[in-house]
C-alpha cells in the first residue's frame, strides 16, 4: 500500500542507528510508540516520551503533522483524536530502502551495484535466490521485448 506521504516523495533522509529515516528526532519517537502499541492519543504518547520532555501542544502538532502527511490515520476521540500508524514498520522501512535503492540506480548504478557487492556475504540463501529471480525475470522480460 503506497500512502500520499511516498507518493510525493519525502525530502531528506538521516542516518539514525546506521538506517535512513525521513523523521524527525521527535517524530521518529512517537511513530516507534505507534508502531509498538498500534494506536494513541497525545496524551498516552506524551506519557511514554516524558511528560515533562514535551508540551502537550508539541506533541499534538507533530502527531498533526504526521496525520497530514499522511502517515497516521486518526479517529475523534472525546475532545482530541486516536492515532493509528497507515502502514506497518515493516512496510514503512521497505519503503524506504526502496525509494533508497532506486534513487542510488537512478543517480549513479554503478554506486548501487557497488554497494551490492559489498553486502552480497551478508545475505541468506533465499535473500540470493530472491534476488537472481528477480534478475532472471528482468532479462527475460527485456528479450521479449
Amino acid at each position: 500500500m503506497m500512502i500520499e506521504f511516498f507518493k510525493k516523495g519525502f525530502k531528506t533522509l538521516k542516518f539514525k542507528k546506521q538506517k535512513p529515516s525521513p523523521f524527525g528526532d521527535l517524530e521518529e519517537k512517537i511513530m516507534e510508540y505507534l508502531w509498538k502499541k498500534g494506536n494513541g492519543t497525545v496524551k498516552e504518547v506524551r506519557e511514554y516520551l516524558g511528560e515533562g520532555k514535551f508540551a502537550h501542544t508539541t506533541v499534538m502538532t507533530v502527531m498533526d503533522r504526521l496525520f497530514k502527511k499522511g502517515i497516521l490515520k486518526r479517529e475523534r476521540e472525546g475532545k482530541g483524536y486516536r492515532y493509528y500508524p497507515v502502514i506497518t514498520k515493516d512496510e514503512f522501512e521497505r519503503e524506504v530502502a526502496k525509494k533508497v535503492v532506486k534513487d542510488m540506480l537512478k543517480n549513479n548504478p554503478s554506486t548501487a551495484v557497488a554497494a551490492f557487492e559489498g553486502i552480497v556475504e551478508e545475505l541468506s540463501d533465499e535473500e540470493i535466490s530472491r534476488l537472481r529471480e528477480l534478475l532472471e525475470k528482468k532479462t527475460k522480460d527485456e528479450k521479449k521485448k
